[in-house]
């Protein structure tokens, strides 16, 4: 097994390990791909993260709004700019072919060994900066906010 492929291996198996010590349900996708639900003050949150071992990092993704409306996407686009810019981790990003609005956060595994402080990290980052903005951005793509579903 190459050191990357053992890298990406023992970064899944601690995912894991630490959704399981903090009670978050979870699925395993594949070989390298789990996801769970979190629960937000607006609802559940789903995340999901792959391990992508030839670059070595670790993503999470976090639907956030989907079937946008086309003629909603420019004024959802500047927000997402805006807001952006402000983010200290993390970013949201417009799929404008799939009508999806979701939030990104990547982490590097290159030349370190992964841990857990750095999933419960990107498991705090995204849960909070999805439910801080979920709702504004419902509003504005004129979606109803509905506070038991997950994006």
């Amino acid at each position: 097994m190459s050191a990357a492929a053992f890298r990406s291996a023992a970064s899944y198996d601690l995912l894991c390990d630490v959704l399981e010590h903090n009670d978050i349900p979870y699925e395993r996708i594949d070989s390298f791909c789990v996801t769970c639900l979190v629960s937000g003050q607006e609802g559940d949150i789903r995340l999901s993260f792959t391990v992508d071992e030839s670059k070595m990092l670790t993503t999470l993704y976090a639907p956030t709004v989907s079937r946008i409306p086309q003629e909603q996407l420019p004024d959802l686009s500047l927000a997402v700019c805006m807001l952006n810019h402000r983010l200290s981790d993390g970013a949201f990003c417009v799929d404008m072919a799939n009508g999806l609005l979701y939030f990104k956060l990547t982490v590097s595994f290159y030349n370190s060994q992964p841990s857990e402080d750095i999933f419960s990290y990107m498991l705090s980052v995204a849960a909070e900066t999805v439910d801080r903005y979920r709702q504004q951005f419902r509003l504005l793509v004129g979606q109803p906010v509905s506070v038991h579903s997950a994006a």
